[in-house]
């Protein structure tokens, strides 16, 4: 069976949410226990991938700039007010004992029910892991560009035992974080806004057509109505918009630009993975198949 990067990739990430949804009803089950919001786990273990650093809303911005900034100092500050976090200085916190404690407590969890829901038998497993992680190792040891921030903070999480298929989500969740790295090199270097590229990816999506779209399909940025309209002129004065505000064009310019967006973010993050050979693909391939199959039909 012939199977090229982007084919396994998606292969990859049809079996990662199969093993999500092993773990997910636990980690909902903590959040609705504990009168948390549903991005409160994410910033918790963002922190502890941050270590020794502190977490901020700067740093949390160098992957996810699309967000506003007082959102995240908001989310922070609201953690810390319940115990999670510490400040360690103005804006900066660390995981406070108890945040420790709770979020190892969540990962012991999800590592249990993984384990316990692994269709895959030992020696399987530890192919897949095997494969999977030189993969990551390969996308970590890639000259830039990309920069490797995410996938180097996604990869200091990474089980410390010999836990199979939680070391499999992990490096699946490395891959993800490379991609975004990636994703990053391929426009950033043109200068065009966060809050602008990702108004320009909705059009070209087709998922918004007006400002009104926009503002509503992003409001979990947390920013608000004026920068979109900024966001818009701004598209316009590169030629990528046309059209009134309620009725929102992409150009021929608009669309191929964002369309080499999606060409060099799949150029950067497939160059490291000819570090398998065509029946190490073929093999995984079939790995994650049987994987996600057994996932799937051990929840129906």
């Amino acid at each position: 069976m012939t199977m090229d990067p982007p084919q396994l990739w998606e292969l990859t990430r049809q079996a990662w949410s199969a093993i999500i949804a092993v773990y997910d009803p636990i980690f909902d089950r903590y959040v609705e226990r504990n009168w948390l919001e549903p991005w409160s786990l994410g910033l918790l273990l963002a922190a502890l991938s941050f270590e020794p650093d502190a977490i901020s809303a700067a740093r949390l911005a160098m992957r996810g700039p699309y967000t506003a900034d007082d959102v995240y100092r908001s989310r922070l500050a609201d953690l810390a007010g319940r115990g999670y976090l510490a400040e360690a200085e103005p804006g900066a916190y660390r995981l406070s004992q108890h945040g420790r404690l709770e979020v190892e407590m969540v990962m012991r969890d999800g590592y249990q029910a993984m384990t316990e829901a692994d269709p895959l038998g030992p020696r399987d497993a530890q192919r897949l892991v095997d494969l999977l992680l030189r993969l990551v190792r390969a996308c970590l040891d890639s000259p830039p560009p990309p920069d490797t921030w995410s996938i180097s903070l996604s990869y200091k999480l990474m089980p410390a035992v010999k836990l199979r298929l939680p070391t499999i989500e992990q490096a699946i969740t490395c891959l993800s974080s490379y991609r975004d790295d990636a994703h990053l090199a391929a426009w950033r270097p043109s200068g065009l806004s966060p809050t602008a590229l990702e108004c320009l990816t909705l059009l070209w999506r087709e998922q918004a057509a007006s400002l009104g779209q926009l503002f509503e399909r992003l409001a979990n940025r947390g920013r608000p109505l004026a920068d979109y309209a900024r966001s818009i002129e701004e598209l316009r004065q590169r030629g990528y918009l046309s059209g009134l505000e309620d009725a929102l064009l992409l150009t021929a310019a608009g669309k191929a630009f964002r369309e080499q967006v999606e060409q060099d973010t799949d150029h950067l993050f497939y160059a490291p993975w000819g570090c398998l050979e065509e029946s190490e693909r073929s093999q995984m391939a079939v790995l994650l198949g049987r994987l996600q199959a057994g996932l799937v039909g051990r929840a129906s």
